[in-house]
C-alpha cells in the first residue's frame, strides 16, 4: 500500500473503536489524497471499505462506519431514495416558479 500509512492508534482511539465494530477494520492515511480510509483485512483482493468523509478521525467516523455497514443497506438505499425524491420535487417546484416568472 504505497503512499498510505497505517494508523494503529490515534488521539480519539477511533482505530480501536472501529475494530470493536469489526475486528478486520484498520485505518490508513492516504498521503496523496490526504484523507483517512477504512479497510478490512477480510476482503479478498481489495481491502478498501470507505474514505472517511471528514478531515479528522472522530466519533462521526464511528457513526459513518455503522451506518454504511452491509447490514444497513436496505435502510441506506431507502434514505437515498427519499432524499432523491425530495430533490426532484424541489427541482420541479423551482422550474414551475421560473416559468411563472417568465410568463407573468
Amino acid at each position: 500500500m504505497k503512499n498510505k500509512v497505517k494508523l494503529n492508534t490515534d488521539n480519539y482511539f477511533i482505530s480501536e473503536r472501529l475494530r470493536e465494530i469489526d475486528i478486520s477494520y484498520f485505518v490508513l492515511y492516504n498521503l496523496i489524497t490526504k484523507k483517512y480510509e477504512v479497510h478490512s483485512s477480510q476482503q479478498i483482493d481489495n481491502s478498501y471499505c470507505f474514505t472517511v468523509p471528514y478531515k479528522v478521525l472522530d466519533a462521526r467516523t464511528i457513526d459513518y462506519a455503522l451506518k454504511t455497514r452491509i447490514e444497513n443497506k436496505d435502510k441506506l438505499i431507502a434514505e437515498i431514495d427519499r432524499q432523491n425524491m425530495l430533490l426532484e420535487k424541489e427541482i420541479v417546484k423551482n422550474e414551475i416558479d421560473t416559468l411563472k416568472e417568465v410568463l407573468l
